[in-house]
């Protein structure tokens, strides 16, 4: 496995392999010291550190093609009024939409979205937004205080959703990177605050681990039932 010349590594460092004698070999450390190494101790360590090598590159490729498959994808949190009943109502909720109030932002096909409760201070939901916007309101629509003129519409998949707000993420459990002041931007309603993307996945990871508590814990509560 090792070569005279070959350059490898340890938990100490990188080390040039100078001579091979058996079970052992002389090596030199990159600072100049001089060592006899046992080649099968050596041997398990360069094949663990290859793997890893192999693991970050992997994930950097991954990373990279994340990026590449989601450029120009606009990334938000939306902060919203909620009231909690038996099921959570907003404007824009039941015809799923995310509604933009002018001036604001000018969605794509793709952009994605947190949702943030003003009340609860707490994220929520995680949507997509899926075409691309209207001015003409969903039959039934209504925006208190607001002219359908004012408003642009754009239909959304709700990829996910805590019913109980009281498992949602507070705020003061959250930092933004992008936006370290994002909890005095958030105090209105209908505010989109742009976000990268590292912050906006750890966020919706989170969420998504959230929601898959909950959908347990509402099928345990049913299995109990039928019991």
């Amino acid at each position: 496995m090792f070569q005279v010349n070959g350059v490898y590594a340890n938990r100490k460092g990188y080390y040039t392999v100078l001579t091979i004698n058996g079970p052992k070999m002389t090596v030199r450390y990159e600072d100049g010291t001089v060592i006899d190494l046992n080649i099968a101790i050596q041997e398990r360590i360069w094949e663990n550190i290859e793997a890893e090598i192999e693991a970050e590159a992997l994930s950097r490729a991954a990373r990279a093609e994340r990026r590449r498959m989601n450029a120009g994808i606009q990334f938000y949190v939306k902060s919203v009024s909620m009231v909690a009943q038996e099921e959570i109502s907003l404007p824009g909720w039941r015809e799923r939409i995310t509604v933009v109030l002018d001036p604001g932002p000018k969605l794509r096909p793709g952009s994605r979205i947190i949702y943030f409760s003003v009340e609860h201070r707490a994220f929520f939901a995680v949507a997509t937004v899926t075409g691309d916007g209207t001015n003409a309101a969903p039959k039934g629509f209504f925006f208190p205080g607001k002219d359908p003129s004012q408003l642009t519409f754009y239909p959304i998949d709700m990829d996910v959703f805590i019913n109980n707000l009281e498992n949602a993420v507070h705020v003061d459990s959250v930092e933004l990177e992008s936006q370290p002041n994002f909890k005095a931007l958030l105090v209105q309603p209908e505010v989109y605050l742009k976000v990268n993307e590292d912050d906006f996945e750890l966020l919706a990871e989170l969420l998504t681990e959230l929601t898959e508590e909950e959908e347990e814990d509402i099928e345990e509560e049913e299995e109990e039932f039928e019991e």
